[in-house]
């Protein structure tokens, strides 16, 4: 199963890279980036833009998936990120975290463990971790600040890609 690779390969970097002593101070960032994900897969659960699909078991589904994304995987990945942001050539990176999770994204899409639908394509996805990467940077520094960037940049999130309102029945 994939997924448990996935899993494997982020525990070592988990060991290798995280200071755990550290861990608190990326928490609330990671509170707020599963609260922003949840939401996501609350108001577009009957018409998603994009979704893990499991290939090496048929009770792998979406839910499961992203779960261990939500959950573990992720939150994982963004205090390496949090922990290792640099003083000097932030931009960079940040462009290699964005490349990074982009790339994975298309491999994913590649090899049919993540779809598309509603008008979302691997493209997409370099603007998203863009304002991803960003918002999660600015809410580690100034949580008040993220929270009112949010606001706007779902309000324009749900311009660009509405879903039905009786899809949340």
């Amino acid at each position: 199963m994939y997924l448990l690779l996935v899993i494997a390969v982020w525990i070592l970097f988990a060991w290798k890279f995280i200071d755990w002593s550290q861990w608190k101070k990326q928490y609330p960032t990671i509170l707020y980036f599963i609260v922003i994900n949840l939401l996501y897969n609350y108001f577009y659960y009957n018409h998603t833009l994009w979704a893990f699909r499991g290939v090496t078991a048929e009770w792998l589904n979406h839910s499961l998936i992203n779960a261990a994304f939500t959950f573990f995987i992720c939150p994982m990945g963004l205090i390496i990120y949090l922990q290792r942001f640099p003083e000097r050539n932030r931009i960079f990176y940040m462009s290699v975290w964005v490349a990074f999770y982009s790339v994975i994204q298309v491999l994913f899409a590649h090899k049919g463990m993540y779809v598309y639908d509603h008008g979302w394509n691997s493209w997409l996805n370099i603007p998203l971790n863009i304002i991803l990467f960003s918002v999660l940077y600015v809410h580690y520094r100034n949580p008040v600040a993220a929270y009112f960037l949010s606001v706007p940049i779902a309000v324009i999130f749900y311009l660009f890609f509405p879903f039905p309102w009786d899809s949340l029945k």
